[in-house]
Parts: C-alpha cells; structure tokens; sequence
C-alpha cells in the first residue's frame, strides 16, 4: 500500500460514508487493545508469540465489524474472517523479516513484552488500514457501497491480497504507536 496518511483516507471515505471521521480512532483503539492483550498473555514465559497471533485476529477481525457498523456498512461475519486473514497473511508476507527481527527479540527477558505489543499495534494498525483502503477502492466500484452486493467473495480477497504494506506504512504505524502508547 503505498503510504496514505490515516487523515487522507478517512477524507476519502467521507464522499461516500458518514462517520468515517470516526474510523481512524476506531482502528488506533483497537490496535491498542490488542497490544494490551498481547502484553498481559505475554507475561506467561513462551505465550509471547502465540498471543501476538490470536490478539491481532480477534482484533482485527473484531475492528473491521466496529469500522462496518460505523460506516453503516453490512458484511457477513464469514466475508470478515476472509478479510481477517487476508490482512493478517498480507502484512506477514510483505512484512515479514521486519516482524522476525522484532519477534527475535522476544526471546530475552525485559524486551519480550514491549517488542511484543509495538508489534501486536503495528500488525492491527496495518490490517485497519487495508481495509479502509480496500472499502474505499470497492466502495469507488460498487453499485452499493453499504453492502457490495455485486463484489464476489474473491473480489474481497484479492482486494486485500493486491493492497501491498511497505517499510513506509511500518514506519507511519510506529509513530502512530508512540503518539498513543
């Protein structure tokens, strides 16, 4: 995804959804729960990186139902999970030596927990992004953008899959979390 200030989308999405003010701090939210979550389970020596796992998919899967209802927009909970995993397997691909590196240095006491939620934050932040990226390009093709009745299943994924995270958007995520931790 080439780099999109959270501001600029939120704009974008204004020509076609009320509310979509409200999705930025829906989306910095979340990515905050999930590195809370993730810092707790973490606590627990060996559940760090089985927890930065399932506190982003929740999450994540939990924010894009909140940025729906917002938006006013209804997807099925099964098209939710796809654009879940979707997101998730997208940013690990596009992202993922950086995540190792960060995920290395779990394995020393101290720094577990810290490297853990920055990068719980970043992963849900990305994933918030993407979506908001996809809803807006669908939203740009679709007969009705509340329910994309005429976007196939595949059309969702590929959507998501096509929608590409660089070092850019890490970075622009990163300085999000410092804003808000």
């Amino acid at each position: 995804m080439s780099y999109i200030p959270t501001k600029a989308l939120c704009y974008a999405l204004k020509d076609h959804y009320c509310n979509a003010d409200k999705t930025e701090k829906i989306i910095i939210n979340c990515a905050l729960v999930a590195a809370g979550a993730d810092a707790v389970a973490g606590i627990i020596p060996g559940l760090a990186i089985p927890a930065t796992i399932v506190a982003c998919f929740g999450t994540v899967w939990v924010m894009y139902g909140k940025l729906c209802e917002t938006l006013g927009i209804t997807l099925s909970e099964k098209i939710l999970k796809l654009l879940a995993r979707a997101a998730l397997a997208n940013i690990a691909a596009n992202l993922g030596s950086v995540f190792i590196a960060m995920f290395a240095g779990m394995m020393f006491p101290g720094t577990s927990l810290a490297a853990s939620a920055v990068t719980a934050f970043v992963t849900v932040y990305l994933a918030g992004m993407i979506f908001l990226q996809l809803i807006l390009k669908l939203a740009e093709q679709s007969k009705d953008p509340y329910s994309f009745k005429d976007i196939s299943t595949d059309e969702f994924k590929k959507g998501v899959e096509n929608t590409k995270v660089g070092r850019e958007d890490l970075e622009a995520a990163r300085k999000i979390y410092q804003e808000n931790k």
